[in-house]
């Protein structure tokens, strides 16, 4: 539930009580940092609330090397030919770190309600969007912490005022900000419903009316230091609770429907067929990455299959005839350290395209759901969540325009031992074979029920599967680059330049 200021009771007054409460919070944030506990803290606000000086005095106790803060403003571009919570991943905190984001998603949502370029019936949707990423944050073990500060109407003049009259400040006054403040009333009401709709328990909002400074700052320091306090109480719990009871990731069977062992296996294509098919689907795939690139249009491509299936294969005919500008191949590996101190789908977030580009994933954020899950690098709980994870994240990029375009490159047992024997043979295509490619085909059982609980758990209509034979290569290239005509050539025809 949301919650408004609530001025906690003052046993000291001014400079002492404020420094006890720096120091407070700069011990508090690197007892957090030992048990890696990472935080957000979402500062929104209307315009005159003194918003950076009180979040300079905030940071003022805490080290330096353990924060980032990220500022966002309406007129910054570029951002603006990603999807809307792009940014925001990009700038998610590390494990022991604080990111604070000075405005926030909130922020654009209501800035472009307020310029009138976005209808209130859409707010919902977008609300939806950031209560995921928030939740999804959550889940994973950032703290959140999300404030929203008010100043009176009188007040906020006074400040615009005081700012316009000093030739040192007077840049900072624009006439948006007075054409704002006409708007306090309904853009205050709007927050609030903002707030209403997306209060949630792990992300709580906290109104500060910002007329005296002091207060403010002073209830600011109170409400992170009390989310760092709770956390670390929590961290310590768990980490007792663990040492009792030991871990254990037990194997979850899936018992659905079978989607691969469906598949059938059509007899080889002509070598003559082939070229000349290829040919022609090549020139139609040049023609369209030129009207992806003029309409703007974002496109993803995401490759997944058994090793030996034909994944480079098949890109490499895909970007064949592609301007290599107007694409990304972005191969999947292991997760860096770095990596791994952030929330999973952070690195896949960092290679999302612009409008009119193209990013090819080899393997993807499924590995989530499959390596990680068959190899207990994550724990039961965490790949079963993701499925709702990786449904929201694709939502989201589907509202924006995105064309998501899905495959899994389907081989049986035995082509796939007879490609391992021939790539051992191989001098030149050894390097493609290792030992984890034998580990992985003795759990291939395993790897199988998880694709096809993943097929069953993701395929949705703006983002389906699509189930390729890859026995026989040539054709399973065909078939790709079908796929890819026809999810792209209506994208481009309905495309349309999205609000936000």
């Amino acid at each position: 539930m949301k919650e408004t200021s609530d001025p906690q009771p003052e046993e000291k007054s001014g400079k002492s009580l404020l420094k006890e409460l720096a120091i407070k919070l700069g011990v508090t944030q690197r007892e957090a940092k030992k048990f890696d506990i990472p935080v957000l803290v979402i500062i929104g606000a209307m315009d005159a609330t003194e918003k950076g000086r009180l979040l300079n005095q905030v940071l003022l106790e805490i080290d330096s090397r353990s924060f980032k803060v990220y500022s966002t403003h309406a007129s910054h571009t570029e951002p603006r030919r990603y999807p809307l919570l792009h940014r925001f991943w990009n700038h998610t905190p590390l494990k022991g770190h604080i990111q604070f984001y000075d405005r926030g998603p909130y922020y654009l949502v209501l800035d472009t309600w307020a310029e009138g370029k976005l209808h209130e019936d859409k707010l919902g949707r977008y609300w939806e969007d950031i209560i995921n990423f928030e939740r999804q944050l959550s889940d994973s073990g950032v703290q959140i912490v999300k404030i929203f500060l008010t100043v009176p109407k009188k007040e906020q003049a006074k400040r615009l005022k005081k700012l316009e009259s000093n030739p040192a400040t007077s840049w900072r006054v624009t006439p948006k900000d007075w054409r704002r403040h006409r708007q306090y009333r309904p853009f205050l009401e709007a927050a609030r419903r903002m707030m209403d709709a997306t209060d949630q328990p792990h992300a709580t909002w906290h109104e500060i009316d910002t007329e005296d400074f002091k207060t403010a700052l002073i209830e600011v320091y109170h409400r992170i230091i009390d989310k760092l306090e709770n956390a670390v109480k929590a961290a310590k719990e768990k980490k007792a609770s663990a040492k009792r009871t030991g871990e254990s990731k037990p194997w979850i069977p899936y018992k659905g429907r079978n989607y691969l062992s469906e598949v059938r296996f059509p007899k080889p294509m002509e070598r003559a067929t082939y070229k000349r098919t290829l040919k022609e689907r090549q020139e139609t795939i040049h023609e369209l990455a030129h009207q992806i690139h003029s309409r703007e249009v974002p496109v993803i491509a995401v490759f997944c299959g058994w090793d030996a299936a034909g994944k480079g294969g098949c890109i490499k005919r895909l970007v064949q005839s592609i301007d290599p500008r107007g694409y990304d191949v972005v191969p999947i590996a292991a997760p860096t350290k770095l990596e791994l101190s952030h929330h999973y789908l952070w690195r896949f977030w960092k290679e999302m395209p612009p409008q009119g580009k193209i990013t090819i994933f080899d393997r993807s954020w499924y590995g989530r759901v499959l390596v990680e899950r068959v190899e207990g690098l994550c724990e039961n709980e965490e790949w079963q969540r993701a499925y709702q994870e990786i449904n929201e994240m694709e939502t989201h990029l589907h509202r924006f325009g995105t064309v998501l375009i899905k495959f899994w490159l389907h081989i049986d047992k035995d082509t796939q031992l007879e490609r391992f024997k021939a790539r051992q043979e191989n001098p030149l295509k050894q390097w493609k074979i290792t030992e984890e490619d034998w580990r992985n085909r003795e759990k291939w059982d395993r790897y199988e029920e998880s694709v096809n609980e993943m097929i069953e758990k993701t395929n949705t209509p703006y983002a389906p599967w699509n189930i390729v034979p890859s026995k026989c290569k040539m054709r399973a290239r065909i078939q790709v680059l079908d796929t890819v005509i026809q999810a792209i050539s209506p994208a481009i025809k309905k495309a349309k330049k999205p609000a936000l």
